[in-house]
C-alpha cells in the first residue's frame, strides 16, 4: 500500500504523512483501523524504522492517527487530522498561483489549465 519515492526532492517521513493523509480521505484507511507495524512498515519499504517511526509520531501530533502502547498505531475516528494536510496543499497551490501570476499568466489561463488538469 504505501510507497516512497527516492528521486523525490520530499523527505521520506513526509511522503509517508502524505500517504497516510491520503489514504485516509479516499477511504483505503477506515476509522480505527490498525496501520502496519513500524517494523514491518519499515522492512517492506528498505527503509529505517526510525523514519517510519518519526512519521507516525508527526501523524499522531497532527491528529490523523493514534497509538496504544504495545498494540499500534489507528487511524483517528473523525479525520479533523485531514485539515492540516489540506490547509499544507492549499498553501502549495497559493504559492503555485503566485507564482504563475509574476511570471505572466493570467487567471483565466490558470482556472483554465486546472480544469483540464482535473478531467485527465
Amino acid at each position: 500500500m504505501f510507497s516512497i519515492n527516492l528521486k523525490d526532492s520530499k523527505p521520506i517521513f513526509e511522503q509517508i504523512i502524505d500517504q497516510v493523509g491520503q489514504y485516509i480521505a479516499l477511504g483505503v484507511l477506515k476509522e480505527n483501523e490498525q496501520l502496519p507495524p513500524v517494523r514491518s512498515l519499515a522492512r517492506t519499504l528498505g527503509i529505517n524504522p526510525n523514519t517510519v517511526s518519526k512519521a507516525y509520531h508527526e501523524c499522531e501530533m497532527l491528529g490523523l492517527i493514534y497509538s496504544v502502547p504495545g498494540k499500534g498505531s489507528y487511524v483517528s475516528p473523525g479525520n479533523f487530522g485531514l485539515d492540516s494536510i489540506k490547509e499544507d496543499a492549499y498553501q502549495v497551490l497559493h504559492e503555485a498561483y503566485d507564482n504563475l501570476i509574476r511570471l505572466g499568466e493570467d487567471k483565466t489561463s490558470i482556472l483554465n489549465y486546472l480544469k483540464e488538469v482535473k478531467h485527465d
